[in-house]
């Protein structure tokens, strides 16, 4: 059945399988499977009174509720670079790697000398990026900048990313097929991905080696749009789920590094308390209706709301907090909260509104 733009909008970014309710429910339980239940003894994160008073949407602020997300979580801070500029990583990133595919066709990067001949070609019949760079530009985002080991990750990624589509165009026999894919849109503007979800945030291990890009060993790096420090909600659940990367990219939870990860660090931020912050993160209902609508997050609004409900569910039986419908429930906005009233309904087999059980 095709869905309605309204619950379009409010569902998970990707296909969840079983459907939303039984992959929240069966992957709430891997996850506390693995890491346990002490998250589920702590109350619940509420955005108004975690941030602290006189916030005010500058860096240092920004920076001091991301330390406290972090300490939430149990994660060590000293050796992760927060950044609240990622728009200008994402843009420096895409000229840098511009100039690695022209070098990597000249063959003038020292790191990229003996590629494949055939490899070298494919790069200069098919690839957009070749004198795509814009050096005046490059040179201006990388002056006095302290976050180049951030941007040569992007720039070699994006060179990576570009060598593997010229590869595919240039093996595939099918000229009707290759025609298509040499059409699929390129990379998305800087500018344009800022708006996207998936571009609130960005988790990287700065440790791991690329050719001829500088290592800082034990360091990872949580990189924000600065569009969010004005939203300290969106601000708690982006660097939730930003951090929940360090933890499951680093371990062998099943799914932490799988085509799921993104939905599932979303979940694991839910379970360490930040199911509010992300319900009410997930679609900014003042932009529907409009060209444009912004919304954030991989579960989406529906599915967060469901897996607070089985985080709450799971809380009670743990500490017996008093009712099973929290005061807290009041700080969700109208639409999460009566999904998650509902799925507790589910959860219990009756109301808990009106058992107060």
């Amino acid at each position: 059945m095709d869905m309605s733009f309204r619950d379009l909008v409010r569902a998970p970014k990707v296909e969840l399988p079983g459907g939303s309710a039984r992959w929240v429910e069966e992957s709430f339980r891997l996850l506390t499977d693995h890491f346990g239940t002490d998250p589920l003894r702590r109350p619940a994160v509420v955005p108004g009174e975690f941030v602290p008073a006189g916030y005010d949407g500058s860096e240092a602020a920004a920076r001091d509720v991301c330390l406290k997300v972090s300490e939430r979580m149990g994660i060590p801070s000293e050796r992760i670079r927060f950044s609240f500029q990622l728009e200008k990583v994402v843009e420096a990133g895409q000229l840098l790697g511009a100039t690695i595919v022209d070098a990597y066709v000249a063959q003038t990067h020292p790191a990229l000398r003996g590629a494949a001949p055939e490899d070298i070609a494919a790069v200069r019949k098919y690839s957009r990026l070749l004198g795509a760079t814009s050096d005046d530009r490059l040179e201006e985002l990388l002056e006095d900048d302290g976050l180049l080991p951030e941007i040569q990750r992007f720039a070699f990624l994006d060179f990576l990313t570009e060598l593997v589509r010229c590869r595919e165009i240039a093996a595939e026999p099918d000229p009707a097929r290759q025609a298509e894919l040499e059409q699929q849109p390129d990379r998305p503007d800087p500018e344009a991905a800022a708006t996207e979800s998936s571009a609130a945030g960005r988790w990287t291990d700065l440790t791991y080696c690329l050719p001829g890009v500088e290592l800082l060993p034990g360091y990872t790096a949580v990189m924000l749009g600065s569009d969010i420090l004005t939203d300290p909600t969106v601000l708690i659940a982006t660097a939730s789920h930003e951090l929940g990367h360090q933890v499951l990219m680093s371990s062998d939870v099943p799914g932490g590094a799988g085509p799921l990860r993104e939905p599932l660090t979303d979940l694991y931020a839910v379970l360490h308390g930040f199911g509010i912050a992300h319900a009410n993160a997930a679609l900014d209902e003042t932009t529907l209706g409009t060209p444009t609508v912004e919304t954030f997050g991989y579960l989406g609004e529906r599915a967060v709301a469901e897996a607070l409900a089985v985080y709450r569910f799971q809380q009670h039986q743990l500490v017996r907090d008093g009712p099973l419908l929290p005061a807290w429930h009041q700080a969700l906005d109208p639409d999460p909260r009566a999904r998650f009233v509902s799925r507790l309904d589910e959860l219990v087999g009756g109301p808990p509104t009106v058992l107060g059980w």
